[in-house]
């Protein structure tokens, strides 16, 4: 709907309504405008079909207002909402994060201080095959077995001496 102008040869669209007839609605210039209607200073003409839809327009606008107002409210209650999901869920992350971490430092340090077990004895430091089977005609096959040996009856049973078996004993802690 838009305004409408009289001429001999009939009714032609104008380009906005008159003051008067703004005036005769009960708004301002300034209130219409803001509705996105179009208003015409230059037009002096008063037509009561151009009041009645000029009515019909501004009630018609308020409408489509007060729909779009309320479109706009829901998305920004859902973004609102969408923020604070992802906050909890960041701030969730970061927990499992840190807790990940500790449990991995935790096993870290309870890994460093068990006791090597089922270690072959070639793994330490200067033990290669020969000696290796020389500790293992002794009864000893695994560093576990080592660190358990008492030192002087091992150094009895194989070649090696006290001082030497106490050396590899403090390499096989290391491991």
């Amino acid at each position: 709907m838009e305004a409408q102008v009289e001429k001999s040869s009939g009714l032609r669209p104008g380009r906005g309504f008159s003051l008067s007839e703004v005036h005769k609605v009960g708004l301002t210039v300034h209130q219409v405008r803001k509705l996105g209607i179009y208003v015409d200073p230059r037009r002096k003409t008063f037509h009561e079909f151009n009041v009645q839809n000029l009515k019909t327009l501004i009630e018609t606008r308020k409408k489509q207002l007060e729909e779009e107002a309320e479109i706009i409210k829901k998305e920004r209650e859902e973004i609102k909402e969408k923020k604070k999901a992802e906050e909890k869920e960041k701030k969730e992350k970061k927990k499992r994060t840190k807790k990940k971490k500790v449990e991995e430092k935790f096993e870290e340090k309870k890994k460093k201080e068990e006791k090597p077990k089922d270690i072959d004895l070639t793994q330490i430091k200067g033990i290669g095959k020969k000696k290796a089977e020389e500790f293992e005609s002794a009864g000893i096959l695994t560093v576990a077995d080592l660190l358990k040996a008492d030192t002087e009856e091992l150094s009895e049973k194989t070649k090696f001496s006290t001082d030497y078996i106490e050396k590899l004993k403090g390499r096989a802690r290391s491991l």
